[in-house]
């Protein structure tokens, strides 16, 4: 075989994701016969029918194999396609229950004798299963290459969290992520069960929980077996998770006695962080949750029970006499301390039901076992510090796919992430002390540290009481006499673009792709320089993995697989194939092959919740053609709009008092894909023509002309339906933007440069096109405003 240097090279002719761990191809091909023989030992029969149907599924995607049959066969001399779990595990290949730390390798061999799957476990076996199938979904002419695979996860934990309290979803609706989970090779569902806003599973101890405080929308416990026993079949563990001593307004509700203030409560409709915390002074606080976890662990086998503790506001607790006292007997100083005291008599609970305590962030107290684990939503700064601390730990900061974020950005989030080496020795050239302005909640504090000079020149932001990082500084422009200097960074946010006026301009920042104002000041007394260091390979081995989540105040049944998928194949990626596998582009390209992937031969809803919400936009009344030509407008005006990035919707609709469970999710905002697609190419356009490729913005003068066509052919359809009637003026920005886009590239074309005067104003009307208020973006006003400002001003530093 002909051997490649890395996975990702090998992978680039072939859509497989997660990218494998070890790969070599040949340019030769297997063809497969119309009746394809199937060997399977190792499996039980659960197992190897479910591996028929997902293997005939694929077939059914690609048009050169529709008609090939599989056949089972006990005959491996007589089968193409063998599937082997070593019979040194077959009692570990009938096991049931996926556990952590489970043997997930495979090797996969395609050659002149057949295919052969070889694994140590059915979890393997199917994990492996799941690379066939993509490879045969997008099989050219039905032939798979002669290749050979050696895989095995990088992380062991890789999950998704899925919050069904907030809004409910439908057992369906989650059997069906499972499916995707295990094409992506993700292996555990957490699942969050309670919090302020419902008590989402039954509960034959205390039925009061879904009497009082569940309107009705709870898994039955036949429900969630049945949702356990199917994950199992596809080796997927489900963690549940039980929110306390905090986000309990749902217990409140059902039994005030066991609150810290014990009064009438009545159901939370609203989002946010409220006041009920659980009693931790009363002995009848752990009787109820050592009965309630002695119930919930005969329907959830997983060694690891999940109980939140995150945002905990002490004020109950610091009120109330009975907790004063306890805090005097056990030395308690504050509300951590509390919550430590709560936590290890939660922990002695759990360890009695032989299972083992997870938390967030605020659980952490170094006067608990170092068995548990702490999953992160505060970010590497403070995974590091659990590692270093001897605790476990699983990343979900930058994987919040509840937010709308770019998919690169998930991609280049790393669990054992750590910043570039900072000289240290280069002099500190300037200072500034900066306030983004959020349209919600506390302002974010930062600090811009610019170090040395020319090339040697290295900048430094620190955001609140994080540690500094290195950030990207991309390039300088001057704008109506003002220099500006634009400089990226990640963070828990998002993808940060600052723009940073320096001499006294406005500056701001991008947060994915909302812009938010940015107060800039100089700093006389910067603080000392604070780097995140590398942790030790046997701290980084307590780094168990991470896990994306998809919380649910903006999503419903109807739009959560449009807000999971495809990105979570990225995310999945990430996880499982060598950190070395990070080629943008790559990922993309692969990506929109995934998008059809999951959708056709996994059985996603992403194409079709996107494509039913537009329609429901559309009014009944309509005729078929109506309905057609409306649906086609409805796909133009959405091509170039993204929904706000980041949390910014929810602060939008906060300030609107919408942010509440009766909120309706019903606009086009809730059926938009994350990243448009189109502006995507129009950036990978951008991008070419600034490396000298003139012809590359021909493409985008196309697509625009057809774009403006479109829409100006159809407009009429926004006052046919009242429910979109509200578009209208995103409909005339997106009708300038596309004029003054064309207007951008002639003058880039012709290398026209514009007086500072005019150059300000252009970039001024780009700017205004969109309102930071407004949960609709306009996508490409960025990308071409910056194509713009780049034709009109050469490349400069800080």
């Amino acid at each position: 075989m002909r051997s490649v240097a890395t996975p990702e090279s090998a992978n680039l002719g072939l859509m497989l994701m997660p990218s494998p761990k070890k790969m070599q191809v040949t340019q030769q091909h297997l063809v497969l016969p119309e009746n394809l023989q199937v060997f399977m030992t190792g499996l039980d029969e659960q197992r190897q029918s479910l591996q028929f149907v997902r293997l005939q599924s694929a077939l059914a995607q690609n048009k050169s194999l529709r008609s090939t049959t599989l056949l089972k066969s006990a005959l491996p001399d007589t089968s193409l396609l063998h599937i082997v779990v070593s019979t040194n595990n077959i009692k570990k290949a009938h096991h049931l229950l996926p556990q952590l730390g489970d043997d997930e390798s495979y090797t996969l061999e395609i050659g002149a004798q057949g295919i052969h799957i070889q694994a140590n476990s059915v979890v393997g076996a199917q994990h492996a299963v799941s690379s066939l199938m993509q490879l045969l979904a997008t099989a050219e002419g039905g032939r798979l290459p002669y290749l050979h695979i050696e895989d095995a996860p990088r992380f062991a934990w890789r999950g998704l969290l899925i919050d069904s309290v907030r809004h409910f979803i439908s057992v369906d609706t989650i059997k069906r992520q499972l499916d995707g989970m295990a094409a992506a090779k993700l292996n555990v569902l957490h699942w969050h069960l309670t919090d302020d806003q419902g008590w989402r599973i039954e509960s034959r101890a205390f039925p009061l929980l879904t009497q009082k405080a569940s309107d009705g929308q709870y898994y039955t416990q036949q429900q969630v077996k049945d949702v356990v026993a199917y994950a199992a079949l596809h080796g997927i563990r489900v963690v549940p998770e039980f929110g306390m001593p905090g986000h309990a307004s749902a217990i409140a509700v059902a039994y005030p006695q066991l609150i810290s203030e014990v009064k009438d409560y009545r159901m939370q409709r609203h989002w946010g962080v409220f006041k009920p915390l659980l009693d931790v002074s009363k002995p009848q606080v752990y009787e109820f949750i050592d009965t309630l976890f002695s119930e919930m662990t005969t329907l959830f086998p997983d060694q690891y029970v999940h109980i939140g503790g995150d945002e905990v506001d002490p004020e109950q607790w610091l009120g109330n006499s009975n907790i004063q006292t306890l805090m005097n007997t056990h030395n308690l100083k504050n509300g951590h301390d509390i919550q430590a005291y709560f936590n290890q008599r939660i922990q002695g609970i759990l360890n009695n039901h032989q299972r083992i305590m997870m938390g967030w962030d605020e659980v952490y107290h170094p006067k608990l076992p170092r068995d548990i684990v702490v999953q992160s939503w505060r970010g590497h700064d403070s995974l590091n510090s659990l590692a270093r601390s001897g605790y476990q730990g699983i990343l979900s900061t930058g994987f919040y796919i509840d937010q709308p974020q770019y998919t690169d950005y998930h991609y280049r989030n790393d669990p054992l992430a750590y910043d570039e080496p900072v000289d240290l020795s280069l002099a500190l050239s300037s200072a500034y002390a900066f306030t983004i302005e959020r349209l919600k909640g506390s302002d974010v504090h930062g600090e811009l540290l610019i170090m040395g000079k020319g090339a040697e020149q290295q900048v430094l932001i620190k955001l609140n009481d994080q540690h500094h990082k290195i950030a990207q500084f991309s390039k300088s422009y001057s704008l109506n006499g003002k220099q500006y200097s634009l400089v990226t960074l990640d963070s828990w946010m998002g993808p940060l673009e600052f723009e940073f006026a320096l001499n006294g301009g406005d500056s701001s920042v991008l947060v994915g792709n909302s812009r938010y104002p940015l107060m800039l000041k100089e700093n006389l007394r910067p603080s000392k320089v604070s780097l995140l260091q590398p942790l030790t390979s046997v701290e980084q081995q307590r780094i168990l993995g991470a896990e994306a989540t998809i919380w649910s105040e903006l999503v419903s049944d109807d739009n959560l697989d449009l807000r999971i998928w495809p990105r979570l194949f990225a995310i999945a990626e990430r996880l499982w194939s060598p950190q070395s596998i990070k080629n943008r582009e790559n990922m993309y390209h692969r990506l929109e092959a995934m998008d059809d992937y999951g959708a056709n031969v996994v059985g996603l809803a992403h194409q079709r919740q996107y494509l039913n919400g537009l329609s429901h936009l559309l009014s009944p009344t309509l005729s078929d053609a109506q309905q057609q030509r409306s649906l086609t407008f409805l796909l133009a005006l959405s091509s170039r709009l993204e929904p706000a990035h980041y949390y910014t919707r929810h602060h939008i609709k906060y300030l609107k008092s919408q942010y509440h469970q009766g909120a309706a999710l019903n606009d086009l905002v809730d059926f938009l894909p994350v990243e448009s697609t189109a502006v995507r190419q129009m950036q990978s356009a951008f991008s070419r023509y600034r490396a000298g490729k003139t012809a590359a913005l021909e493409q985008v003068v196309q697509q625009t002309l057809t774009l403006q066509a479109q829409l100006l052919d159809g407009q009429q359809v926004l006052v046919d339906n009242d429910n979109l009637t509200h578009l209208q003026p995103v409909l005339a920005r997106l009708l300038t933007l596309n004029v003054m886009t064309l207007g951008v590239i002639e003058s880039c074309r012709r290398q026209v440069t514009h007086p500072p005067q005019a150059q300000a104003q252009v970039a001024q009307q780009l700017r205004s096109l969109q309102n930071l208020q407004s949960e609709l973006v306009l996508a490409a006003v960025e990308p071409v405003r910056q194509l713009y400002l780049d034709c009109q001003n050469s490349q400069g530093t800080l």
